[in-house]
């Protein structure tokens, strides 16, 4: 059979199996019934947290069904590439992924020659480095078809090799072929440093000359067994170098040099590095017989600046007396410090077919938790946590002995081999009972880590909230009781045993994390009971702080009433001012905020499942009103909160209340008492409220109409003009209503406010000049009704009440408004020049009156005065106005004249209309159809148009509108009409002299002569008004196109 034809399949389900053991499990809780053993399912109510009988054991080992062709010397396997070195000088390479592909290499030795090597492959897997205990060293990179000689290393044993960390990653590999700097040990206690690179020469080069340097040597000439090189994670430079002998472990800490560039182009790295380290090492060693000496480290990833890196966790070396193992933590180390810690010397499992003689192991591996060894025989796995044999079999009926144990790290395999078969160490769920060995060293935390299932998870919940109970330790043992399958009922009358708030609430709060939302009612429950347990708590807090604040200030005046400053002293304490809080009352403080915040989170977080009516009891029942205020707030319902305030009669608070969250049915409702007690701050309010309805608000505006009263100004003025004259209200409700407010506060002196109210508005008529005017008559606002008599048109009410008042100018002012009226305006300015002419006025203050009315003649108030008024003050205006009357006569006697001339003019141009001709060619056509004009009845226009009356008759029938055009029709069948008649009256005289005689004959022709010449006239009125071509018709008609739609023939010839 071909070499691994089910690997791939077998791998991928091994190292998947072993990454899952590795992440562990993060199910969320759920119940489970009591016992270890069982606990709750959806099957049959119970399952079990042990392994069925059917699951896989974690160590297994397999033989890899594939045929060596020659015996193996030496195996290796890195990066899911397996290169074994077998007899007659041959290395074959397999990658596992594509086992069918074997590629073979040549060493170039003498077949038979080669019985011993070493193979070291790099954790890429291209690099292959092969030592031979005679010293011969070789290197080989993939791709090549033999490996090749390294004639720098000459009588060098490589017995072990630190590859650099920084050549591959657990994430991809490094798109260079070298392997960067590196270190190796040979058999003599030296270290030297090199760089493994394929481009030094081609592949087909018989030798490789890389460059090699002794940077170290070993302080005891020992045979190197192990080396291992390990950057610190967080430190560049620092490094940690392990070297293993058969009795010592040396640590070397140090910063290198820079490991990017080559070997060839600066000093040896490490160098300087481990010549000073191994001046006084850092070792551990072990007495006694030199031991195997392996060295293994174990890596896993972790994220470095961002970045995923293989950092080292683990080591364990192979001693004379046992396994040397522990952790590596790298921190801040320097030069002799050391990076191992919780060390310990695990000694050698005895073999169960033996009689208790203990063989040491020829190597070892190294996984996540246990410590691999493989002995001639068997191979056995010992637990790194509770030291204990994890696994064991024997390999003795094979007849052959295992020759090596290799642990791939990329992939997480385990691999041996003997002279003639290869095996893999299946691991499968390496940590599956990892979580019991926490659990018994009460390592709760990792514990859970490790757990598989929720039932392995509720063992380790329920024996860490014992645990915690018995120590005391009473809360985390409620949190921990939460997540377990545990009652709620046992855990709750446990708890309350205790008579601790603190614990009960720990525990609610953990077990209502652990509800799903769907659980409502629960959720309800625990939430309803945790409000109550706050609220006693907060209670139980204040009373606390209250009666330390007593004892303290009852103290100070125990020790104040021996002295006059003692009793000073007291007083200031006994009021609270001077007394500064004990540390009590402010940790008393501390908690009672910190339980506040977490109710208040509580109520926030779960509002919409408690019954809010019963919340509103809890906190009353508490007296806690600060909550009870907060709650309200956070449901939304801020009336609750506003009505809490009004009856503390805090309106300002109130206010703001309103302010944030009212509605406006909210601001109609209470305003009315805000009003009265701070108008001001809620107009401020108000103001800032679009959504309002002022006239809804005028009910509360109404308690603040003595506003001014004591200076202060009146707020339902202010914030009805806001509301007018920012929010451009058009309400006549809040019109009038502002206009009463203005009318009643202004004063006497002063409607300068008032009046711009009345000019501004009073042309839309927003509110009622009725209503204005009764209200101004009633507090005696003249100047107002003045202005009001005029907007309803009342002037000579206005005027005659500004003269009333004896305010002249506003009586001339009004005077002039009718200006549509000049008869009204004579009248009015005659009203004045009266009054003034009755107050006994001087003669000039009347004429300065006439002359800017520019209404008025000295005339019109003549009559006014008293009969015996000397005339010597006007005089002159008299005799101006006599002037001005003489002038007025000779123009009326010039336009006289003036219309005799033309109405004698006219008369001369009407009678010489009646023998008015036009001189008419014999060959003149029709303007219309261009026949001959004299075949018929024809119409000839001072234009010189001339015109068939039947032509001229259908034009302006169809220029003409329907009114006009019926009135044509009608006009000519009543021309037909009477034309008839008259032609029967004259065909038929018998008939005429048996209606009344020849008298009566031609009575009846001349009747019917003058209605023909009548409407013939009309017709002519109509049809020859005007000439088509020339007149009003003609103008009308230029939007009218020339041609005719349809008339193909015109079209065409006025193409282009």
């Amino acid at each position: 059979m071909s070499l691994l034809d089910d690997y791939a399949e077998y791998q991928s389900t091994s190292v998947h199996r072993f990454n899952d053991a590795a992440q562990g499990s993060s199910g969320s809780f759920t119940g489970i019934a009591n016992g270890v053993s069982a606990v709750a399912s959806d099957a049959d109510g119970f399952i079990t947290t042990t392994l069925d009988a059917e699951d896989a054991p974690i160590f297994s080992l397999d033989t890899v069904q594939f045929q060596v062709p020659n015996k193996i010397i030496s195996l290796s396997v890195s990066n899911d590439i397996l290169v074994l070195v077998i007899e007659g000088a041959k290395v074959l390479r397999i990658k596992l992924q594509e086992a069918h592909n074997i590629v073979e290499a040549d060493i170039p030795l003498s077949p038979s020659s080669l019985r011993a090597c070493s193979a070291f492959l790099d954790p890429t897997g291209r690099h292959l480095l092969l030592s031979t205990p005679q010293g011969e060293n070789f290197y080989y990179y993939e791709g090549w078809d033999s490996a090749k000689p390294l004639s720098k290393f000459k009588s060098m044993e490589i017995t072990a090799v630190a590859w650099n960390n920084k050549a591959w990653s657990a994430v991809g590999l490094p798109a260079s072929s070298t392997t960067r700097t590196i270190l190796f040990g040979t058999h003599d206690g030296k270290i030297y440093e090199t760089e493994l690179r394929p481009g030094n020469g081609d592949a087909k080069a018989k030798r490789c000359d890389l460059p090699v340097k002794c940077v170290a040597e070993l302080p005891v000439r020992e045979r190197v067994t192990g080396i291992a090189m390990e950057p610190f994670p967080a430190r560049r430079k620092q490094h940690l170098v392990l070297i293993a002998t058969g009795t010592r472990l040396y640590q070397v800490i140090g910063a290198a040099a820079d490991l990017e560039s080559r070997s060839s182009d600066r000093v040896a790295v490490f160098e300087s590095m481990l010549r000073e380290g191994l001046v006084a090492p850092n070792f551990q060693e072990i007495p006694g017989m030199p031991g195997p000496g392996a060295l293994a480290i174990y890596h896993c990833e972790a994220r470095v600046n961002g970045k995923s890196a293989a950092v080292a966790t683990d080591f364990a070396w192979l001693t004379s007396m046992g396994v040397f193992f522990g952790k590596l933590s790298f921190d801040a180390q320097e030069a002799n410090d050391s990076v191992v810690g919780n060390a310990s010397l695990l000694p050698y499992p005895a073999p169960a077919s033996t009689d208790g003689a203990v063989e040491q192991p020829s190597s070892l591996a190294l996984t996540e938790f246990h410590i691999l060894l493989q002995y001639s025989d068997r191979v056995c796995a010992l637990n790194m946590l509770n030291s204990k044999l994890a696994f064991e079999q024997s390999h003795s009926g094979h007849g052959e002995q295992l020759e090596g144990l290799l642990v791939d790290e990329s992939k997480r395999t385990c691999w041996l081999f003997s002279a003639g078969n290869i095996y893999e160490l299946v691991v499968t769920d390496e940590d599956r009972d990892v979580w019991e060995i926490y659990l018994q060293r009460r390592q709760f935390d990792s514990a859970l880590e490790r757990c598989y299932n929720d039932a392995q998870r509720d063992v380790v919940l329920r024996a860490q909230a014992e645990h915690y109970f018995s120590a005391g330790d009473f809360v985390r043992s409620a949190e921990c009781f939460a997540l377990t399958s545990v009652s709620f009922e046992e855990a709750v009358l446990r708890f309350i045993a205790l008579k601790d708030n603190r614990v009960l609430k720990s525990y609610i709060v953990s077990k209502l994390r652990t509800l799903r939302r769907q659980d409502r009612i629960q959720v309800a429950l625990l939430v309803t009971w945790l409000v109550e347990i706050y609220l006693s708590m907060l209670g139980a807090v204040d009373a606390r702080i209250a009666s330390l604040a007593v004892s303290d200030s009852g103290e100070a005046s125990d020790a104040g009433s021996g002295s006059p400053l003692g009793k000073q002293a007291s007083g200031v304490l006994a009021n609270g001012s001077g007394r500064a809080p004990s540390p009590l009352e402010v940790a008393g403080e501390l908690e009672k905020t910190e339980l506040r915040t977490e109710l208040y989170s509580l109520v926030e977080e779960f509002k919409s499942y408690v019954n809010p009516g019963t919340v509103y009891q809890l906190a009353e029942s508490h007296g806690n009103r600060g909550f009870w205020l907060h709650y309200a707030s956070l449901r939304g319902d801020y009336e609750r909160v506003v009505e809490y305030w009004m009856e503390k009669e805090d309106y300002v608070r109130a206010i703001e209340v309103l302010g944030h969250y009212g509605t406006p049915e909210a601001f109609y409702r209470y305003s009315p008492l805000l009003m009265s007690a701070e108008p001001e701050a809620l107009v401020e309010i108000l103001m800032r409220q679009p959504d309002l309805t002022p006239n809804k608000l005028i009910p509360a505006l109404m308690r603040n109409e003595e506003g001014s009263l004591g200076g202060r100004p009146n707020q339902a003025i202010r914030y009805l003009r806001f509301c007018i004259q920012k929010q451009m209200c058009r309400d006549p409700v809040v019109y009038n209503y502002y206009l009463m407010l203005l009318i009643r506060e202004s004063r006497d002196d002063d409607e300068s406010e008032l009046m711009s109210f009345l000019t501004t508005y009073g042309k839309d008529m927003l509110y009622d000049p009725d209503y204005a005017l009764r209200m101004c008559k009633r507090y005696g606002r003249i100047q107002s009704c003045v202005h009001l008599y005029s907007l309803l048109k009342l002037y000579e009410d206005a005027v005659d009440l500004a003269l009333k008042q004896g305010d002249i100018e506003l009586a001339q002012i009004h005077a002039e408004r009718p200006q549509d009226d000049d008869k009204l305006c004579k009248k009015l300015w005659l009203n004045i020049a009266q009054h003034v002419i009755k107050s006994s006025e001087p003669a000039s203050v009347v004429m300065e009156l006439v002359r800017r009315s520019n209404r008025l003649g000295v005339e019109d108030i003549l009559p006014f005065f008293p009969d015996f008024t000397c005339v010597d003050d006007f005089k002159d205006d008299i005799c101006v106005a006599l002037e001005d009357y003489e002038m007025q006569i000779q123009e009326l006697r010039g336009e006289m004249d003036e219309a005799t001339r033309t109405a004698e003019t006219m008369q001369r141009d009407m009678t010489s209309l009646k023998n008015r001709f036009a001189v008419l060619n014999a060959e003149e056509t029709c303007q219309i159809c261009a026949l001959p004009l004299w075949t018929r009845q024809f119409y000839v226009f001072p234009c010189q148009h001339s015109f068939h009356g039947d032509c001229l008759t259908r034009r302006v029938v169809g220029a003409c509108n329907r009114v006009q055009r019926r009135r044509i029709h009608e006009l000519q069948s009543q021309n037909v009409e009477i034309a008839k008649m008259r032609r029967q009256l004259r065909l038929n005289p018998l008939l005429a002299r048996a209606a009344g005689g020849a008298a009566a004959a031609r009575e009846s022709d001349e009747q019917l002569e003058q209605q023909l010449r009548r409407a013939k006239q009309q017709l002519d009125a109509l049809v020859a008004g005007e000439c088509v071509l020339c007149g009003e018709a003609m103008i009308k008609s230029v939007a009218e196109p020339f041609i005719e739609i349809g008339d193909q023939g015109e079209e065409g010839s006025w193409a282009i």
